[in-house]
């Protein structure tokens, strides 16, 4: 008897996979450099990272399934366990020395590189040789993981990477056995027919199941704007900005370390401000330095999409999970603390819309899509990419806060010393910020395309320079806040 198991994508995790491009890939990734408690050969650290990832496949049930897609694409795609499975097709091996040495390019490159969407949709790239960089000790390496956003977000990823790690430096032991007992089964495709029967049955239930949850969205959207706390903060503003326009294929990268309890102690200077305040009010500092730079700035505020987590116990660990709200990045104020201050209200304003709106509302809408309709709107978001001169849109970038683990982490003996992760980009979205804080450290790793970014190492500076900026004005607080000592 055949074995089917197979799970249909919701409009969520459907825009993702439709949407896949060549120019504009639809993975997130991260980078962990790892440094061991003994330096192993090239070819024995690879058989036991292979034979370490093979052990851990029952903890995530992305590893083994793939997309099946329903003919003529009328209805959206399901995961089917693989019959083909192969592990190798997914572990691949770098040396940085090959690379003269530029980890930054090499990560570029791998970044940009679509995924074969007929295979399991993730990819491991061990990085040998990161010893000879200044920056990690000998014997240091890396493990660069992709994986498809249909399959995941941020949140999830960040349970995939706890699974894959220990608390405590363990062997590595060929006959490790997993808490969770592998039955995996590979399932049988289905017949294209009875596929298609199914799709003409759901989608004369999209429109209705869509028609509901737009009939519940609309009384809540309306008693949400109509909402008036007295800030009189400045609404959302359409604008123009060089980010707004169509990427290429090719991929930058900048990476900024700051010391997280620095960020914390910055925070806790305002009440009701959280570090992910403070993260988005040092991108707005630095996006109104850039723009001065290039003489672009506008005179309304520049504005930011922010990922919500959404995810609750029914949710899994895979899968999207996530709503979106739009941040005004007050990149018309020129303070640091003022811009703080703003942010902030502008931030918490906008989360008190998404919860009198429903923080499910707008995902559970995209959920009830008929399929191609979600896959039309980007593709429309695409073709406005195309017109002379750009746009308005209500954001120019997106800002993704992922909170890591306090602790150190080990993969086997191999101390976890470095993580970052790595956004998407789109068509008018050509630059993406992911903030993720491990072991008293957060990254902010910068993804863009050279058509939106055209001057990255002039963008660092001034990330660098907004910190300081805003640093520099929390220690004179700070300084004033202190009692005067008295003469004796």
């Amino acid at each position: 008897m055949d074995h089917i198991t197979m799970q249909q994508l919701d409009g969520l995790d459907a825009l993702f996979a439709l949407n896949e491009r060549q120019h504009a890939p639809m993975h997130i990734a991260a980078l962990l450099i790892y440094k061991p408690s003994q330096i192993k050969h090239k070819t024995f650290l690879q058989q036991e990272i292979r034979q370490s990832i093979k052990q851990r496949l029952p903890t995530s049930a992305i590893f083994r399934r793939r997309l099946f897609p329903v003919a003529y694409g009328i209805d959206h795609p399901y995961w089917i366990e693989d019959q083909n499975f192969d592990l190798d097709q997914h572990v691949f091996s770098h040396s940085i020395k090959s690379h003269n040495g530029d980890l930054q390019s090499l990560l570029t490159r791998l970044h940009a590189q679509p995924m074969d969407m007929s295979r399991p949709l993730w990819e491991v790239h061990i990085i040998h040789g990161l010893g000879n960089l200044k920056c990690y000790e000998k014997g240091s390496f890396g493990l660069y993981m992709k994986v498809h956003h249909a399959a995941m977000d941020g949140v999830s990823g960040t349970d995939i990477l706890a699974a894959l790690h220990n608390l405590e430096p363990i062997a590595f032991s060929p006959d490790y056995t997993p808490p969770k007992a592998d039955d995996w089964q590979a399932d049988t495709p289905p017949s294209q027919w009875a596929m298609t029967r199914q799709a003409c049955l759901n989608n004369l239930r999209k429109p209705l199941n869509l028609a509901w949850q737009t009939r519940k969205l609309i009384p809540s959207w309306k008693r949400a704007t109509q909402q008036d706390d007295g800030s009189h903060r400045p609404a959302i503003s359409w604008q123009k900005s060089p980010f707004n326009s169509r990427i290429d294929a090719q991929r930058d990268i900048l990476l900024l370390r700051f010391d997280f309890s620095r960020l914390r102690q910055i925070r806790r200077h305002y009440p009701k401000t959280t570090v992910n305040h403070v993260i988005l009010s040092i991108v707005g500092g630095a996006l109104r330095r850039y723009l001065i730079a290039l003489n672009s700035l506008p005179d309304n505020s520049l504005a930011s999409m922010v990922p919500v987590n959404v995810r609750d116990r029914q949710s899994g660990s895979a899968g999207n999970a996530i709503s979106m709200m739009i941040s005004n990045l007050r990149t018309d104020i020129e303070c640091p603390l003022q811009r703080l201050l703003a942010v902030r209200d502008a931030s918490n304003s906008a989360k008190q819309l998404s919860s009198s709106i429903g923080r499910n509302a707008v995902t559970s809408l995209v959920r009830t899509m008929p399929s191609g309709l979600e896959s039309l709107a980007v593709r429309a978001l695409s073709a406005l990419s195309y017109w002379p001169g750009g746009v308005p849109l209500p954001a120019c970038t997106i800002v993704s806060n992922v909170p890591g683990p306090p602790v150190p982490l080990y993969f086997n003996d191999a101390k976890l010393v470095d993580m970052l992760g790595l956004g998407l980009l789109i068509d008018n979205l050509g630059l993406f910020h992911v903030a993720m804080s491990y072991n008293g450290v957060m990254t902010l790793s910068v993804l863009s395309s050279p058509s939106a970014l055209k001057e990255p190492e002039l963008y660092r500076r001034c990330l660098e320079e907004s910190y300081a900026a805003l640093d520099e004005a929390i220690s004179r607080e700070e300084t004033k806040d202190r009692p005067s000592s008295k003469r004796a």
